[in-house]
């Protein structure tokens, strides 16, 4: 994991060089938010892949809450957004039940 982080942010310094020296288009948007919302992207398909899907829900509310936030992406509130997403993962708890725990309840 650290590798990929390591080669990711080599990419993003040869990119910022890059789109230095060539003098692309000015980008009229901030690019600082867009940071933790790729951090929690990350963390999503992280939890996908280990098939912990409320953990990777989650992760990608909070992202997509983010970037709502700041770049107006979808025409709902944040609040309709947390309510979705405590009903999924309630929804997701009872059709994938923690085995681990259900274990050590008997």
């Amino acid at each position: 994991m650290t590798k990929v982080i390591g080669f990711g942010l080599i990419a993003t310094a040869i990119t910022v060089i890059t789109y230095s020296i060539l003098g692309f288009p000015q980008i009229e948007v901030s690019l600082w938010p867009l940071f933790p919302v790729v951090l929690f992207a990350f963390f999503a398909i992280e939890n996908l892949i280990k098939k912990d899907y409320k953990s990777s829900l989650m992760s990608t509310l909070i992202g997509l809450m983010i970037a709502n936030a700041i770049y107006d992406i979808l025409p709902i509130s944040n609040g309709i957004l947390i309510v979705a997403g405590i009903l999924t993962c309630l929804g997701l708890g009872f059709l994938f039940p923690n085995h681990e725990t259900e274990k050590k309840r008997h």
